[in-house]
């Protein structure tokens, strides 16, 4: 912490040692791989909120990594509105301070609140005492914001399913699948894009409870980008990724190889999906599995949802690919 602390009081003695030439500027990197900055400027009016708002998380960061605790955006947004306007200003922010200071939003002590759930055999035993016991909800829980304050987890679980969607999460309970599948596990939804709250979850699942994670999501670009969040990392927070990835994640499907025999399931790509297939292809972190599968949406120009086989994937889709090893 006292590194940290240092790097907030250096930033403001700089910005204090600026404003007395009347340079009122902070500089923010672009991207954790250049060293390429934006300046963000008081004395430029297009910036001076923004530049503003950069001031206003930097004190509170230190504030909190002095006295202890956290924030959530949406507590820093109700605290202030006329100062920060929406929640999604003051989250840009975080995210630009993040990049300052080279660390994540844990680190930072301000927090997204937690989007994501789960269900099956989890207990959480957070540092306060309290116990969160799936079990006891009959059905989703929702995950706490900072699950830094979960001091262990218990859990009897063979694997981690992660889904893309809370309609197929709600779908698979409706279907009994903890009775359907032989094996016990437990089930998580990010509900689309998960926030760094599950990603951290599913990572010390399978690092401190040696469970192994799979993952279904749609058919498409999209859905492929989001089983590489939790695989690699956001693209956007590629800086602070770590705790956050599960590299050994295995993907179950929907394979796009499996689309030609889906029959009236699949639909056509948009343009925004070949655009985000074009973007997904020039990374240089995909394996060669999902490389080809990207190949083959672009050859076959369709797409599917996980929906098109709600109907056996209980009883036959996921058995079948766990059992068999079909993943890539």
């Amino acid at each position: 912490m006292g590194e940290f602390v240092e790097t907030l009081e250096r930033i403001a003695l700089e910005l204090v040692a600026n404003l007395v030439h009347g340079n009122a500027t902070l500089r923010v990197p672009r991207n954790s791989t250049s060293r390429d900055y934006r300046r963000v400027t008081y004395n430029n009016h297009r910036s001076r909120h923004s530049f503003c708002l950069l001031v206003y998380m930097l004190s509170r960061a230190h504030r909190l990594q002095v006295n202890g605790g956290s924030f959530t955006v949406r507590g820093l947004y109700y605290n202030d509105p006329v100062l920060i306007r929406s929640q999604f200003k003051i989250a840009k922010a975080r995210l630009d301070v993040c990049r300052m200071l080279n660390t994540s939003p844990f680190t930072l002590g301000i927090l997204a609140a937690s989007k994501g759930i789960m269900a099956g055999d989890i207990r959480l035993l957070m540092t306060n005492g309290d116990v969160l016991d799936s079990t006891m909800y009959g059905g989703a829980m929702t995950l706490p914001t900072d699950p830094e304050k979960i001091d262990r987890i218990e859990t009897h679980a063979d694997f981690v399913l992660i889904v893309e969607k809370e309609s197929v999460f709600e779908g698979l309970l409706s279907k009994k699948v903890f009775v359907s599948l032989e094996q016990s596990f437990i089930l998580i939804t990010g509900k689309g894009y998960p926030d760094c709250c599950t990603r951290r979850i599913v990572h010390r699942l399978t690092e401190e409870n040696q469970l192994a994670a799979y993952i279904l999501v749609d058919a498409d670009p999209f859905g492929i980008e989001i089983m590489l969040v939790y695989r690699h990392g956001s693209q956007a927070m590629g800086f602070s990724s770590q705790g956050l990835t599960t590299p050994s994640l295995r993907w179950i499907g929907l394979h796009p190889s499996e689309i030609p025999a889906l029959g009236n399931g699949a639909v056509a790509l948009g343009t925004g999906d070949n655009k985000k297939i074009n973007d997904l292809l020039a990374r240089n972190d995909l394996e060669p599995g999902v490389r080809q599968e990207l190949r083959m949406l672009q050859d076959v120009q369709l797409k599917a949802e996980i929906e098109s086989v709600i109907d056996f994937l209980t009883d036959d889709y996921i058995p079948n690919k766990i059992n068999r090893n079909l993943f890539l």
